[in-house]
């Protein structure tokens, strides 16, 4: 709905400038035809439909490895490498394994190849998926299997001969061939082990079955026989509710409650660890010291036989990280080593991804990050004292990605970005020796390098497997914004490509008229640090002051947004519609301000207590620095849209800067902290700034949030502004749009609202009515012009 201005005079006024705005509006109007092309560079329609586009490598005993990829008909095929040799073999045609199958009743189509085991004469491919298959290799000859495999909802240990799963919330263990048992006791309702917690914003579909119940912030020792995690308490928490007002089959309102502290609240959720000896059933619950969490993001960092390593936090003034042990044997706990830091304690240079954190076995070592030098560099310690033996990697410049380690040779594979005073975002490929010295350059040529890292425990826990675990061959995509990926295999001593083994298939992106952006270094708001954006231009750009530019924020500290890869850029995980809105007549800019990851600590830590504020500053600097480098682009008409922090960052631009930023769009904002979750565990204090006094606001909200609440500023805003939410919205609560519509209403600002009926938070990605909208309101408020009046096709994934 819109809700108009009550001032007659303050309506004639703001018409009055609007007229003057856009009087160098281009002359022609958009037709359905400019959408549809629009439509076909989304986002939502590339995604897939770049094939091969990286790939994941499966190690064998022997040396070589397997993985999977796409034939030109999108159906799946398996490779056989041979680094040795460096001979590729595909292990078998789609239609050859069909009929390989179809004598015992199944298809190969329904299929998904599990794993692969090397015998002597040759290999045998293990199949699930409607039936449980063996295939002899290469003969393809194949069986039912004589055991099922683990079902979808289980974990499956380092050996596959047991798993886990969830009952009753606890845990329980099945072994081929025996009879499930529970391993865990004692676990109940917001108490449980293995249990998805409220708090990872997945609470909804979980009470509503949607989601698979696997086993989370659990694993398995790598030899199998302790299983080790973290428990999760929300049995004090307060029920949050979330209306449903259009369900399905249902004229009645349902309401949903999930468990969820917010900011300042008294009970947050709490948490410990746990292990269990699979051998004797000896359950160890280990609490935290007072004031004390995980690490959530960290989970557990590796085993050296019995004994296994976890970070824990605190999160006062200052703020303390510890590396601890645990003996398995007796639960008993023992402090490594101790970091502080009065800002953020991390142990990646992004909040999320897996630690940059090895543990070697029988080495009495650890290769350890820390940012103690204000950059973000690897260590050696000794995990028997703590003591740091050597600082391995130094510079102006910061490790992304610890690759893996050879225990062997001696060296410690990274990512890195800027070692040659380059782009900060784009990776080269290096190594060091345990013992120091100079960094040795594998890959770094100005594309960006990405080998696999692995992922951070809330995303799934998987170690990196780009390097092999001879620590002989590493796996190395290659790309830029207008390079399409291409994977090889290097050799690890001196980065040679040993041999190509795909190159990404973007028949599909060229045919739907994409086309690459441009990216830009820049100075931010201070005049001195360098900053960088990725630049969309209109088809028909030319340098003649006539197209409006549109800022493309997230803004929140936990990433960076704009691309420096092919792939990213074709489809992007936040924000979306970059290349769309190019399409229909904008500059559309991305740009990697200070307060965002994958820099220095202090670039990153501009954004501690300050949120946006600075990151808008440097917004600002940055388009009016690219107003001069691109003529094309006319800076009175300056729009912006985000999603999530991103929502929240759209809003506050029109809010702190409405002399620039004339139209925004802000979906599924966070737009004030006080309604945000809270707690050491997850929550906005912990993020972005520490314990919270004692002090509030009259209204209630802790002092040091209360300038970052978008309604202080909601007087301010003069351009127009269109508020988009989800009713179902875990990640970003319904309340805090409302809210700010709220504070809108009382100071008399008109602005539009745009509802979406059982949508989550994903609405950004797979709702076709935001993102139509939010295409017409670019069009009609910023470029001047009436939308075509057609419909589109839904998105796909979504309810369209």
């Amino acid at each position: 709905m819109h809700l108009p201005y009550p001032l007659q005079m303050t309506v004639r006024a703001a018409v009055l400038a609007c007229a003057a705005l856009f009087s160098s509006a281009p002359a022609h109007a958009l037709q359905a035809a400019d959408y549809q092309r629009a439509e076909r560079v989304h986002d939502s329609h590339l995604r897939g439909a770049l094939r091969n586009a990286s790939l994941l490598p499966n190690w064998l005993a022997d040396g070589r490895f397997w993985y999977e990829r796409e034939d030109a008909q999108g159906r799946r095929q398996a490779v056989l490498v041979d680094p040795a040799n460096a001979m590729r073999t595909i292990l078998f045609e789609p239609d050859v394994l069909d009929a390989a199958v179809a004598p015992l009743g199944t298809h190969g189509p329904r299929l998904r190849l599990n794993s692969v085991q090397v015998l002597h004469d040759g290999l045998r491919l293990q199949f699930n998926g409607e039936a449980a298959i063996n295939c002899q290799w290469p003969r393809l000859q194949c069986t039912a299997a004589q055991q099922a495999p683990p079902p979808a909802d289980a974990l499956p240990s380092p050996g596959g001969d047991a798993w886990l799963q969830l009952r009753d919330h606890n845990l329980w263990l099945q072994r081929s061939g025996t009879a499930p048992r529970a391993l865990t006791s004692g676990g109940e309702a917001g108490h449980g082990y293995g249990v998805l917690p409220d708090f990872s914003l997945r609470g909804i579909p979980r009470s509503q079955g949607r989601m698979p119940p696997r086993p989370f912030a659990v694993g398995w020792s790598p030899d199998g026989r302790y299983v080790a995690g973290i428990r999760y308490d929300e049995r004090a928490l307060q029920d949050y509710p979330y209306l449903e007002s259009s369900p399905t089959h249902s004229a009645r309102p349902r309401v949903h409650t999930v468990k969820l502290g917010v900011l300042g609240d008294t009970d947050q959720v709490r948490d410990s660890l746990y292990v269990v000896d699979t051998r004797n059933g000896r359950q160890h619950d280990i609490a935290l010291p007072e004031g004390w969490n995980t690490l959530s993001e960290a989970g557990i960092l590796g085993w050296d036989g019995d004994r296994l390593y976890a970070a824990i936090a605190h999160f006062g003034t200052p703020r303390k990280l510890r590396l601890v042990e645990i003996d398995a044997g007796s639960g008993a706990v023992r402090t490594v080593l101790e970091e502080a830091s009065d800002t953020r304690l991390q142990l990646n240079v992004y909040s999320y991804n897996r630690p940059a954190v090895a543990i070697l076995p029988g080495q009495d070592t650890a290769v350890w990050f820390s940012q103690r030098d204000g950059r973000g560099h690897l260590y050696r310690v000794r995990l028997s004292d703590g003591k740091v033996m050597q600082q391995l990697t130094r510079g102006p410049w910061v490790v992304r990605d610890l690759l893996g380690v050879d225990v062997v040779s001696g060296w410690a594979y990274f990512s890195a970005g800027g070692v040659d005073g380059g782009d900060p975002y784009v990776r080269g490929l290096y190594r060091v020796s345990l013992q120091g010295g100079p960094i040795q350059r594998l890959a770094a040529d100005g594309s960006d390098h990405l080998a696999d890292a692995g992922s951070g425990a809330l995303f799934g826990d998987r170690a990196p497997q780009a390097l092999s675990p001879r620590g002989d061959y590493l796996v190395d995509t290659v790309s830029s914004l207008d390079q399409p990926p291409r994977t090889v295999l290097r050799a690890s001593d001196d980065g040679r490509e040993v041999m190509v083994l795909e190159t990404a298939d973007d028949r599909a992106i060229v045919a739907a008229g994409w086309r690459p952006p441009h990216r830009e270094r820049l100075l931010a708001a201070d005049g001195r640090t360098p900053i960088f954006a990725t630049v969309y231009l209109p088809r028909d750009y030319r340098d003649d002051g006539s197209f409006p530019v549109i800022d493309a924020m997230y803004g929140g500290s936990f990433i960076s947004n704009a691309p420096v890869t092919y792939a990213e850029a074709v489809s992007a995980l936040n924000p979306v519609s970059r290349a769309s809105l190019a399409e229909l007549g904008f500059v559309v800019v991305s740009i990697d301000a200070r307060g965002t990851g994958g820099r220095d600590k202090a670039f990153h830590d501009s954004s501690f207590v300050q949120a946006a504020d600075v990151q808008l500053d440097d917004h600002v600097a940055a388009l009016r620095q690219l107003g001069a480098r691109y003529r094309g682009i006319d800076l009175q008409r300056v729009g912006i849209y985000g999603h999530s922090f991103g929502g929240y960052s759209a809003a506050r631009a029109l809010l702190r800067y409405p002399a620039f930023y004339k139209v925004g769009v802000a979906s599924a904002g966070s737009h004030n902290f006080q309604g945000m979750y809270g707690g050491a565990v997850h929550g906005m204090d912990r993020l972005f700034g520490g314990v919270l006094p004692a002090t509030t606001t009259a209204d209630g909200v802790p002092a040091p949030f209360a300038g970052l609440d978008n309604a202080a500023l909601a007087g301010n805003l003069r351009g127009h502004l269109m508020l988009v939410y989800g009713e179902l919205d875990e990640n970003a609560p319904p309340a805090l749009t409302l809210q700010l519509a709220a504070a809108l209403n009382k100071a008399q600002r008109s602005y539009d609202l745009l509802y979406l009926a059982r949508q989550d938070h994903e609405l950004f990605r797979n709702d076709a009515t935001y993102t139509h909208r939010m295409w017409d309101y670019f069009v009609r408020h910023l470029a001047g012009q009436q939308p075509p009046d057609t419909m589109l096709a839904p998105l796909p994934g979504g309810p369209g």
